[in-house]
């Protein structure tokens, strides 16, 4: 015997009859119903094992059965048949969307959904020997409750419909961080209230949080909510994670004299196939805590920024890699060549200083020759690694080509540009450059250049400092010539 309750829902009696026939014949315990309002209430109040059910019904289809069945946690866990003589791709796509475990062409022939129902009863989380009436001894149910549900469900349905589409329309601007996130943040504030936002992102070989405040928060309040993150992220990565502060939305850290304190907090993973890319943390300094509908929406939201935000790092990964040197990780000759063309316009239009360096190590081939190729790539390396971390922020360093080096020095004259050059050519003389023996020691000679009424555009300007370069070499090496 088998034992296992089966409920079929069907409107046409013939096919409910001989349905009910066949499955008892196999040992199931068949309980039916002839429309979609009744399934539902079998459903809740005989507990089947398993569902069939038609698709086309008078008032309530098996969609709808579907769906209400799956969004109920008492009945979620049951499987679901869908029988229907329509067999297009629509009618398949909508039956999975409903919540279907499968989807069948009806037959007089029942072996397929025999299999079917032994396949999903195999492999079902549903075991209750001791059946139970889900309706708690309310009685059946009615079609105003179905109906009531049902309107529910729809207004729920429509309500992540519309919160996706708003996130959806965020992806117009993956090209441009700042104001996604400030969006995402805005789009966030209109529907929650909280105190604080903060969106962890892991970035490009590192972390970064992007920090919104409603309400005045101190120095000491956005360590403690830094500190709640890499937590977090430390646990789960088994490493210390480090991780920078941006402010969204013009916010910032006020005297910790005049901050609430931060009294609850609200949290969700941003996931995407299997990879977790960050997550979305809100903070409230008032008395209240968050309620159920608003961890729902952040759930909600988190799934939703997940596609964005991966959308968003994956263009920022490409960019990246377009205007990137693969072996020194600094900007390539054609960014920055683009980028001296747009701060050479700047300072012309608006009478800054600008200033080059074009650096060469010096005897370079001679050491690919002796050492190899792969140590010749190391010192590379080294030399970028210094330049990189020798200028301030706002200037810009590539590797201009080859053992070619250029630092763009922003908003500074010939002369402090000059004492920078030296001070870069000092750092390299005086590095040990990793070797497999003994230290390398390596020298470079540069060039300097600096804007001025007489030279008419930025290509000019590098001419002058590839000349000032040349002179360095023919100097002697391991110096700098300054054009003046």
């Amino acid at each position: 015997m088998n034992n296992k309750r089966v409920l079929v829902i069907d409107d046409s009696k013939t096919q409910l009859v001989s349905l009910q026939m066949s499955l008892q014949k196999d040992g199931f315990d068949v309980i039916t119903a002839g429309n979609g309002m009744e399934g539902v209430s079998r459903a809740f109040t005989d507990t089947p094992d398993i569902v069939v059910s038609d698709v086309m019904m008078p008032e309530l289809n098996g969609y709808q059965l579907c769906r209400l069945l799956k969004n109920n946690k008492e009945t979620s866990d049951i499987p679901i048949i869908l029988l229907t003589s329509m067999d297009q791709p629509q009618d398949r796509f909508w039956g999975i969307r409903a919540g279907a475990d499968k989807f069948i062409v009806k037959s007089s022939d029942f072996s397929i959904l025999k299999e079917t129902i032994n396949l999903l009863l195999k492999n079902s989380k549903t075991s209750s020997p001791k059946k139970k009436n889900l309706l708690d001894n309310h009685g059946a149910a009615d079609w105003e409750s179905i109906k009531s549900s049902l309107n529910q469900l729809l207004d729920r349905l429509l309500f992540e419909s519309t919160l996706s589409n708003e996130v959806g329309r965020l992806a117009n601007f993956i090209h441009d961080r700042n104001k996604l996130l400030s969006e995402a943040s805005l789009l966030v504030n209109s529907l929650i209230d909280y105190s604080s936002l903060c969106l962890c992102l892991f970035d490009i070989n590192e972390t970064k949080l992007y920090i919104e405040l409603k309400q005045p928060m101190s120095d000491k309040d956005i360590n403690e909510i830094k500190g709640h993150i890499l937590l977090d992220i430390n646990n789960d990565k088994q490493k210390t994670v480090e991780a920078e502060i941006h402010f969204l939305n013009n916010s910032c850290a006020i005297d910790n004299s005049i901050s609430d304190k931060i009294t609850a907090r609200l949290s969700a993973p941003l996931n995407i196939h299997n990879e977790n890319i960050g997550n979305i943390s809100l903070y409230t300094t008032k008395s209240q805590t968050f309620d159920k509908e608003s961890e729902n929406i952040i759930r909600l939201l988190a799934i939703d920024f997940s596609m964005v935000f991966k959308l968003m790092l994956l263009y920022d990964e490409t960019r990246h890699l377009s205007i990137t040197d693969g072996l020194t990780k600094l900007y390539n000759n054609r960014y920055f060549k683009d980028i001296f063309e747009m701060e050479f316009e700047r300072a012309k239009r608006f009478k800054k200083n600008l200033s080059m360096i074009l650096l060469d190590i010096d005897h370079f081939k001679s050491i690919n020759d002796t050492y190899g190729h792969l140590q010749g790539d190391s010192v590379l390396k080294e030399v970028g690694y210094i330049l990189k971390h020798g200028v301030r922020k706002v200037d810009f360093v590539a590797r201009y080509g080859g053992e070619e080096f250029a630092v763009l020095a922003i908003d500074t004259d010939i002369d402090n540009t000059g004492t920078l050059a030296e001070k870069i050519r000092k750092q390299i003389e005086f590095h040990s450059f990793k070797a497999e023996k003994n230290p390398l020691k390596v020298t470079v000679s540069l060039g300097v250049a600096s804007i001025s009424e007489d030279v008419s555009n930025y290509l000019d300007l590098i001419k002058r400092a590839d000349d000032s370069l040349y002179k360095a070499k023919e100097g002697g090496r391991n110096k700098v010539c300054i054009f003046r």
